[in-house]
């Protein structure tokens, strides 16, 4: 089902997503990297998922293969914060928007079985749009485990 979801998002307007964020890692060369990936993710998004780096810390820490944060680790993060931050307030929000005007646009002709994968897709590179620093991008099933096992050692399960 995923790559059915995946062909018809990117005949119907995931190649222009996915040519909008390369265009944007390139112009932003020093956050190549992380909008890449988003732009890797903008292109296939089902079967796929999106992580925070929090959630893989505190699934490593349950899991016992976590290894103490190191001072690089928390600069990373720092910085990535300090970056969710700068692009949320230029670009994210517009993004976002944009990726919400699609999606509302897309409702409106649901009717058309084609605009149900833009539908899905579009509100799930929403939130990546508006903050895309400090994700991973995982596959749907190890991101279920992943919630899975945070949400049982949170209830002592």
């Amino acid at each position: 089902m995923a790559l059915l979801g995946n062909i018809c998002w990117f005949i119907f307007g995931g190649w222009l997503t996915f040519l909008l964020y390369t265009l944007a890692a390139i112009i932003f060369f020093p956050m190549f990297i992380p909008l890449f990936r988003l732009a890797r993710y903008s292109a296939w998004p089902f079967g796929r998922t999106i992580v925070t780096q929090a959630e893989l810390q505190k699934y490593r820490k349950i899991s016992g293969a976590g290894h103490k944060t190191s001072i690089t680790e928390q600069t990373f993060r720092i910085t990535s914060g300090f970056l969710n931050i700068v692009w949320m307030f230029t670009f994210g929000w517009i993004l976002a928007l944009v990726h919400f005007v699609s999606a509302v646009i897309n409702l409106a002709f649901f009717w058309m079985i084609f605009t149900i994968p833009n539908i899905s897709g579009n509100w799930k590179l929403m939130s990546v749009a508006l903050m895309p620093f400090n994700k991973v991008i995982v596959p749907s099933e190890i991101a279920k485990e992943i919630r899975i096992a945070i949400s049982r050692n949170q209830l002592n399960i």
